[in-house]
């Protein structure tokens, strides 16, 4: 309950205030961070537009790559070869799977390791670390985030990112500036995020404070309003305004949703026209326990002791995975 009060404070807006709880999703400084948006070649989740500018993926690649072995334990190490490195994105199926595809804006666990097209060195590898790691391809490198959109759980894929899709001329940790990046992948998990679990959701009719309103269709974004005479609340509430029939969210959960914020009276602010957002340890006891695709009000009274107005947040819970 304290993670959402204390990011009230004084901060109204839900793309800064709610991603700001979700923690950092990254294992080190050498791992993809984030950039733009879709190929174009999977269909993109409902609240995500397709971005038309966005650049090829070469999923069938005829120039020379560089060679995978693995060793004993599975471990995965790069042979440089002298060829020149492909100008686009290049992604190489070493083993299918036939799990579920990642599409636009998935959140995915994979292990991973990263090697430098010029002389095969290794940067980075979740598999040396013996843990894989979870993020999503909204927050990743353009060819990370690319590169796997389409792919399944259970495939392994070979991807060549040129610089302008990495980190184009900046140095980062071990990267030199414009390098090419090669990195191998075992997609473990997907978890593809939109607005489809709020349609099955089911009104509860439950009562609000006197002078508060929500209204608005599930699966689209709601609007709040205050009669001039509400009085404030005076303790705080979790109000299911409507029950989905998703899993319970857990306190191990990656929790995935959309926010309308406001300060008792005043105007709302929303998340959905600006991205989805996400939080770690399923959102605090709020939200741990309550199922995927409902609709949930939060409303706090005034802080003395911390300075915080009064007011509600109304979350539509898109979806949860387990954190990495």
């Amino acid at each position: 309950m304290k993670k959402f009060k204390t990011l009230a404070i004084g901060l109204i807006a839900p793309v800064v205030f709610l991603s700001a709880c979700s923690g950092n999703d990254t294992a080190n400084q050498s791992q993809p961070s984030p950039t733009p948006t879709t190929t174009g070649q999977t269909d993109a989740p409902a609240d995500t537009p397709v971005d038309e500018s966005a650049p090829t993926v070469d999923r069938d690649p005829k120039g020379a790559l560089p060679e995978i072995t693995f060793n004993a334990d599975g471990i995965p190490s790069m042979k440089a070869i002298g060829d020149e490195p492909p100008t686009e994105i290049s992604v190489k199926t070493l083993k299918k799977g036939d799990g579920d595809e990642a599409k636009e804006g998935a959140y995915v666990k994979v292990n991973y390791a990263g090697f430098l097209w010029s002389d095969g060195k290794q940067f980075d590898s979740s598999f040396d670390r013996g843990e894989p790691t979870s993020f999503s391809l909204n927050d990743v490198v353009a060819g990370w985030k690319y590169g796997l959109i389409g792919t399944k759980v259970g495939d392994r894929v070979q991807i060549v990112v040129p610089p302008e899709f990495g980190y184009g001329d900046q140095a980062n940790g071990d990267i030199p500036a414009n390098s090419t990046l090669v990195f191998v992948v075992d997609v473990i998990g997907v978890t593809n995020i939109d607005t489809s679990a709020l349609a099955d959701a089911t009104p509860t009719d439950a009562k609000l404070p006197a002078g508060l309103t929500v209204e608005g269709d599930l699966g689209a974004e709601p609007t709040v309003t205050f009669a001039a005479d509400a009085p404030a609340p005076t303790e705080p509430q979790v109000i299911v305004l409507a029950e989905g029939t998703g899993p319970e969210v857990t306190a191990d959960d990656v929790l995935f949703y959309h926010a309308v914020v406001a300060e008792w009276g005043g105007e709302s602010q929303s998340s959905w026209a600006e991205g989805i957002q996400k939080v770690e340890g399923g959102g605090g006891e709020e939200t741990v326990g309550t199922k995927i695709g409902s609709r949930v009000l939060l409303i706090y009274p005034a802080d003395a002791a911390t300075g915080a107005t009064p007011a509600i947040f109304v979350l539509d819970l898109l979806a949860a995975a387990p954190a990495a």
